[in-house]
């Protein structure tokens, strides 16, 4: 998906926004919709709608048991409001924008309303987010018999999220997509989608096997961790291409980094200094549930020496982006848990690092990774509002050099695509192309890869193409490479075996 951006500090012309929302199902994400846009400089109109929705007993059901087991008091964007707490209404007038959010199969005519693979209302979203393929949520206006699309994202969400928290994000990105449309941001694709089909929801047993498989997972969760990483190298002939070294390859050609099933390992990044090789990695105890950066020495056949932690901090930390600037070698560690991010210079190297600067405040901000574009440096990372997913947004920022400073490129994130919006390495050259390792969440966290095409960063617009994508039976979602090896990391089951097989071109 490609919005257009509106760089910091242009004006932004105040715009009267109409949004129609349903009397009887108000959720807490009208309200922050309607606050958002008027902190935006909008005026902001609001018309209470009656709406016939009557949702299948299934879905009644399904939504009742997660709210049960999952649900225990955590906030979500889904959650109704009470009277007193709807959103205020600016006095009445025309409006430039209608916004039709109620939910309703039949929108208003002239208004911009969502669309869930194609078709509208909230039996549509309730289908999207029960098929096993990531759901498209796309802004649009009926053009006569056809739709002509606004904006388009593809939100994070899958049949492991669940029902309730899978509209709570839906609804998070509908409102970046709104704000994107108020302020101008998104322009039209010029695509126009035919033939208005109507929603169709699954059939009973579809839903059934969905809550059975959550049970599963549930289960699965008592017994075991689903989500420990391993960090897998490969040894590059001479002259190997380490992109390419994935062609015809199978499981056997992996060497597993050793733990003790205590604790996992994931976010590999190789580096070379004076002839040696190390892998800084995350370390994630399971005793204290908080990461800290380690290291391990790689020997020339590619074997690991013990993990050393190098460095901890009062906050979690991973994806240990090492990098060589200015004859120092730094570290750019992910530590959006304390809504930060840090730089850090060896000191000296391997073993000991000193906190040079934070380079970004007050931000959630993951899998910070810096390249260079023409003549500026590039610090792209995922991004979200506290409460959101990180695995849908990517944000970028440009300066002068990798240390910073840094100047935000538009306002909020340039993509939103489950599919190929996170970080998931460091970009490199290949066949006179800049290729960007992506994580593909579409069938959940870390479960694949996808290799991008950098087509244009600028001020206002950022283009990629996915030219390849990984997809293992089990997750991958860290990709690096050195001089001599090449670096993943794969998640699974406590007791599952790790090996690596299957990938897939486009």
């Amino acid at each position: 998906m490609e919005l257009a951006r509106v760089s910091r500090g242009a004006q932004i012309p105040m715009t009267a926004v109409r949004l129609l929302l349903p009397r009887d199902n108000l959720r807490r994400w009208h309200r922050v919709l309607a606050e958002r846009l008027r902190a935006d400089g909008h005026r902001v109109l609001v018309e209470y709608c009656a709406v016939s929705n009557s949702p299948a007993a299934a879905l009644t059901l399904l939504d009742a048991l997660e709210r049960l087991l999952y649900v225990r008091g955590r906030a979500h964007q889904s959650e109704p409001l009470s009277r007193g707490e709807w959103p205020r209404s600016d006095k009445e007038g025309e409006a430039d924008l209608d916004f039709d959010l109620t939910g309703a199969v039949v929108p208003a005519a002239g208004a911009i309303v969502p669309l869930f693979n194609g078709n509208t209302g909230d039996i549509a979203r309730d289908a999207a987010l029960m098929t096993e393929e990531p759901p498209i949520l796309e802004l649009a206006r009926a053009d006569g018999d056809n739709w002509q699309i606004l904006a388009r994202a593809t939100p994070a969400v899958g049949p492991q999220t669940g029902l309730v928290f899978g509209r709570a994000a839906i609804a998070d990105r509908t409102i970046a997509l709104v704000r994107q449309t108020a302020r101008g941001g998104s322009p039209t694709l010029g695509d126009v989608v035919g033939g208005r089909s109507r929603p169709r929801l699954k059939p009973l047993r579809f839903l059934t096997a969905a809550l059975l498989d959550r049970v599963r997972a549930r289960l699965m969760r008592l017994v075991a961790h689903e989500n420990h990483w391993a960090i897998g190298l490969r040894k590059l002939a001479e002259g190997q291409s380490a992109y390419q070294s994935f062609d015809g390859a199978g499981g056997a050609s992996w060497q597993w980094l050793p733990d003790d099933r205590q604790r996992y390992f994931a976010d590999p990044f190789p580096f070379e200094d004076q002839g040696r090789t190390f892998i800084f990695c995350e370390e994630y105890p399971y005793a204290t549930g908080k990461g800290v950066i380690s290291m391990f020495a790689i020997d020339a056949e590619g074997r690991a020496g013990q993990p050393r932690v190098v460095l901890e901090r009062p906050h979690h930390l991973s994806y240990p982006n090492v990098f060589r600037h200015d004859g120092q070698i730094w570290m750019m560690p992910e530590s959006s848990g304390a809504r930060t991010l840090e730089l850090y210079r060896a000191d000296p190297f391997p073993d000991r690092w000193t906190l040079d600067r934070t380079i970004l405040s007050d931000i959630e901000i993951s899998d910070a990774t810096v390249f260079r574009w023409k003549d500026d440096w590039i610090l792209s990372g995922a991004t979200n509002d506290p409460g959101t997913s990180s695995w849908d947004c990517l944000s970028l920022y440009s300066g002068q050099s990798p240390l910073g400073p840094w100047l935000e490129l538009g306002e909020g994130p340039c993509l939103i695509d489950a599919s190929a919006a996170r970080p998931a390495g460091n970009v490199f050259l290949h066949d006179g192309a800049l290729l960007r390792p992506a994580q593909d969440c579409t069938g959940g966290y870390g479960s694949g890869l996808a290799f991008c095409r950098i087509d244009e960063v600028g001020p206002r617009s950022f283009r990629q193409t996915v030219v390849r994508r990984l997809k293992p039976p089990a997750g991958v979602h860290t990709f690096n490479f050195a001089t001599r090896f090449v670096a993943i990391d794969r998640a699974g089951t406590r007791g599952r075996s790790l090996s690596f097989a299957g990938q897939e071109r486009r």
